[in-house]
């Protein structure tokens, strides 16, 4: 698997070093942060590569990683480790209050990485995807994350219903968001333990999911726009669980 770019590669390079194969860069860099790169990597013996741009592009000719070729570098790493939802709520079980993610099918990998980015920086203690029809955790996912997914336990399950099922039994309440909930982001009360669910980018949580949550919230709006990016939504609704959790 391909790590792109410098932020994302440096993360790597930090936490998980051992992940990484070799480093390439395209001949002629000599940005700090390149420098910097090539600096930690010497002493862990990391490969380090320099090509000429036109065999640098070969490299990276490829539609979905035409992104990473402006920034000169990538990392050739072992693919991505999953952890079990077992072991993340084993992680967190002498915590007070924990917050969990679960992405029902979305698909799209920047979406993904944006809300990868923001559950770390927010606090949420794992996240968990439906193995089924979800994007996996992929370089244009670790790049527009930064990285962040150095920094969070990701499950991959087979069966949400059943992950959902385990998540009650150990204490968690299930929050769902759709479009016409009843109860307002602002005016609910997140509980200390709570797993908040997001759905598909086109059709939002599927009925069967909808039906398993104790609560459905929403985002108020304005009236001249009906809903957010899910990586928007995301964003808003971990942050205020932030502020709820962190205000006094």
């Amino acid at each position: 698997m391909l790590v792109i770019g410098k932020n994302p590669v440096l993360e790597t390079l930090n936490h998980s070093p051992q992940t990484i194969n070799k480093i390439i860069l395209l001949k002629g860099l000599t940005e700090n942060k390149i420098n910097e790169i090539t600096r930690l990597a010497k002493p862990k013996n990391i490969i380090i590569e320099i090509l000429e741009k036109s065999l640098f592009e070969k490299l990276l000719d490829k539609k979905d990683k035409s992104e990473g070729i402006s920034q000169g570098i990538a990392a050739v790493v072992n693919d991505f480790e999953y952890s079990k939802t077992t072991e993340i709520l084993k992680s967190i079980n002498s915590k007070t209050s924990s917050t969990l993610i679960i992405l029902d099918e979305i698909q799209d990998p920047h979406n993904f990485g944006a809300i990868v980015r923001t559950a770390v920086s927010a606090g949420t203690n794992g996240i968990i995807i439906s193995e089924k029809n979800s994007v996996k955790v992929n370089h244009t996912v670790i790049k527009t994350s930064s990285g962040a997914t150095n920094y969070i336990k990701i499950s991959k399950e087979p069966n949400i219903y059943k992950t959902i099922d385990i998540l009650k039994e150990n204490g968690f309440k299930i929050i769902g968001t759709a479009l016409n909930a009843s109860e307002n982001l602002y005016e609910y009360t997140f509980p200390e333990k709570c797993a908040v669910i997001f759905g598909s980018e086109g059709e939002g949580l599927r009925k069967n999911i909808r039906n398993l949550c104790n609560n459905l919230i929403k985002i108020p709006m304005s009236g001249k726009m009906n809903s957010l990016n899910v990586s928007v939504s995301a964003g808003v609704i971990l942050y205020e669980i932030f502020r709820q959790r962190n205000s006094g």
